[in-house]
C-alpha cells in the first residue's frame, strides 16, 4: 500500500489544526439520506428496483463512480470558526484564533474567471498540513466532491507532492450569497494522490452494431442491479 505523509509546519500547529482524514468519513448527508431507487406510489420507501421500458428507477445512490469521487483521497477541514461578512468588492473574513486562517491572494486574482455564484476575489486558506507522496505521485486538489453549496470553493490544481514539500495555501473563492459563521470542521479541500504517467490520445470507432453487441456480451442489459460494481469496479482504499 502506498503511503501519503501529512507533515505539519510546526508541533504547535499540529495540535491546533485537525488532521486530514479519509474522504470516506465525509460523505455528504444528501447522499446518505437518498433512497437507492426513486420513490413512487408502488415504491414508497425507495427500496425496490422497478424496470419500466428497459429503464430502471435507480437513483444516484446506486452510482458507484460518483461515490468513488466523493470518497477518494483525503479531506482538509476548516480548523477554526470564521465569520464571513459581505462587503464589496472584497468580503470580510474574521476569526478569534491567534493564528491566521485566511489571507487575501491579491488583486491579480480578479483576472481569474470566476464560477457563477462566487465573488471575483481569491483568498488563501492557511493550512499547516503538507502532503508528501512517494516518488512518481502527485496530488490533485479540488473542492470536496458532493459539497456544492459550501461558502468557499477551492480552485482546482495539481501539485507534484513527491518533489515539493512546501506548504500548500489553497486558493478559494467566496460564495457571493453567504454571510454568517462557517463552523470548524467544515470540509474545504479534497486531496487525491495519483501516479503520474505520460499519455497520447488515439481515436477509433465501433463499426455498425458492434457497440450494441459489446453491451450484450458484457451482460450489461441482462444485469438489473449493480452491474458496474459486479463486473468492472475496483475497490479503492484511503486510510
Amino acid at each position: 500500500m502506498n503511503k501519503i505523509v501529512f507533515k505539519a509546519r510546526s508541533r504547535t500547529e499540529s495540535l491546533i489544526q485537525p488532521r486530514p482524514y479519509p474522504a470516506s468519513e465525509a460523505i455528504p448527508d444528501w447522499w446518505r439520506n437518498m433512497a437507492p431507487y426513486d420513490k413512487s406510489p408502488d415504491n414508497p420507501d425507495g427500496k425496490k428496483i422497478l424496470v419500466r421500458n428497459r429503464i430502471s428507477n435507480a437513483t444516484f445512490k446506486k452510482c458507484a463512480p460518483l461515490l468513488d469521487g466523493i470518497t477518494s483521497g483525503y479531506i482538509i477541514p476548516l480548523w477554526s470558526d470564521v465569520q464571513v461578512t459581505q462587503e464589496r468588492p472584497i468580503p470580510l473574513i474574521t476569526w478569534r484564533a491567534q493564528h491566521d486562517i485566511f489571507q487575501l491572494h491579491g488583486m491579480s486574482s480578479l483576472e481569474i474567471p470566476t464560477p457563477p455564484g462566487y465573488l471575483p476575489v481569491v483568498f488563501k486558506y492557511l493550512n499547516a498540513w503538507i502532503p508528501i507522496t512517494p516518488p512518481g505521485y502527485s496530488t490533485m486538489i479540488t473542492s470536496p466532491v458532493g459539497y456544492q453549496n459550501l461558502p468557499f470553493k477551492t480552485i482546482p490544481a495539481i501539485v507534484d507532492t513527491d518533489k515539493s514539500t512546501l506548504e500548500l495555501l489553497f486558493p478559494m473563492w467566496v460564495n457571493e450569497n453567504f454571510e454568517g459563521i462557517v463552523e470548524k470542521g467544515t470540509p474545504l479541500v479534497q486531496l487525491t494522490p495519483f501516479k503520474r504517467d505520460s499519455w497520447k490520445a488515439e481515436f477509433d470507432t465501433y463499426e455498425d452494431d458492434e457497440y450494441r453487441q459489446v453491451v450484450e456480451e458484457k451482460n450489461f442489459n441482462s444485469t438489473l442491479v449493480n452491474h458496474y460494481i459486479k463486473k468492472h469496479w475496483s475497490k479503492k482504499s484511503y486510510k
